[in-house]
């Protein structure tokens, strides 16, 4: 290796920090005698030394940890390693990494994002707040649209707290996930685009509903349904992975579209194969609309006696075979 090497130490795939090494021995540890220092508990005070050998190349030594150092391809536990380019070492919980001066990086990525510093639309406290509220009041109104009893004051506030929980977990989840990638919580921004998938989820049945009795359709609107699910999954899971990665949105795009069109060719995947969907419980719309709203006749009873007729023959015929 170079005269002058590069000490990594790794989060991941990515590079926390990185030491210049010039004049050798080096020490590694957690304690302030070493020249490099490690905050991690489960490295020893004097872990390891990085020194030149005596046909010049340079060397790591385990200086008797109390968890020795291990190497990391192929794993295994070592006392000396003769350092190459790109080697690494796990001492505790962390990664080490050696490079030369000399390594050659990865080309430098256009910038999507303007040269002045802006604060995102997620990253407004008013968005996320703003965002909460609705989806709080969206699956209030639904809860109390949707029931035909006598009016629960407790059912209509746990369907209020309810996707408040909900949003909260899932924006602590994605924030603990940014942290450890991007060393960013981002907490208000993936709070503001979880609450906006929720409330498009909330919102989703009743306006597939309203459209289906303005149109007199029913049967076509479970294609609609699946798609504005996976819509939403596609749009929450883009801006959710853009606050985690560092990817260009060419690529990020490219990832999502796999993933949905995986998830929805799961959900499909029975339709798929031919089997029929059977359930005990009646589906049937539980909101009351006015005349008003019907933009295209519905079937009368002569059409619906018709289609019974029709469905008799077939069953007949089945009989037949069986």
């Amino acid at each position: 290796m170079d005269e002058v090497i590069y000490l990594e130490v790794l989060e991941g795939d990515a590079v926390h920090v990185r030491h210049r090494l010039e004049r050798f021995p080096v020490t590694v540890g957690r304690g302030y005698g070493s020249d490099v220092i490690l905050d991690d508990p489960k490295v020893s005070a004097a872990h390891l030394r990085v020194e030149r050998a005596e046909d010049g190349g340079l060397v790591v030594r385990d200086l008797g940890s109390r968890n020795g150092t291990f190497r990391v391809e192929p794993w295994a536990r070592l006392a000396e390693l003769v350092l190459t380019d790109d080697a690494r070492v796990m001492v505790g919980d962390t990664v080490l990494r050696f490079r030369g001066r000399g390594y050659a990086v990865e080309g430098t990525l256009v910038a999507e994002a303007p040269v002045g510093i802006r604060q995102r639309v997620f990253e407004r406290p008013r968005i996320f707040l703003g965002a909460l509220g609705a989806a709080m009041a969206a699956s209030l109104l639904s809860s109390y649209l949707t029931s035909y009893d006598q009016v629960d004051w407790g059912e209509l506030l746990f369907s209020m707290l309810l996707p408040t929980a909900f949003a909260l977990a899932w924006a602590g989840g994605w924030s603990i996930a940014s942290r450890i990638a991007r060393r960013q919580f981002h907490f208000r921004a993936h709070g503001a685009i979880g609450s906006l998938v929720l409330l498009g989820t909330i919102c989703l049945p009743g306006f597939l509903t309203l459209l289906g009795f303005s149109l007199a359709s029913g049967t076509a609107l479970s294609w609609l349904a699946m798609f504005g699910y996976l819509g939403l999954v596609a749009w929450g899971l883009f801006w959710h992975l853009r606050y985690v990665t560092r990817w260009d949105s060419r690529r990020l795009g490219a990832t999502v579209g796999a993933i949905v069109l995986g998830f929805g060719a799961l959900m499909q995947a029975e339709d798929l194969l031919g089997n029929e969907d059977f359930s005990m419980s009646m589906e049937f719309p539980r909101t009351l609309l006015p005349a008003s709203f019907r933009l295209l006749p519905a079937s009368s009873a002569d059409d619906f006696f018709g289609e019974a007729i029709d469905l008799q023959q077939q069953v007949d015929e089945l009989t037949k075979e069986k």
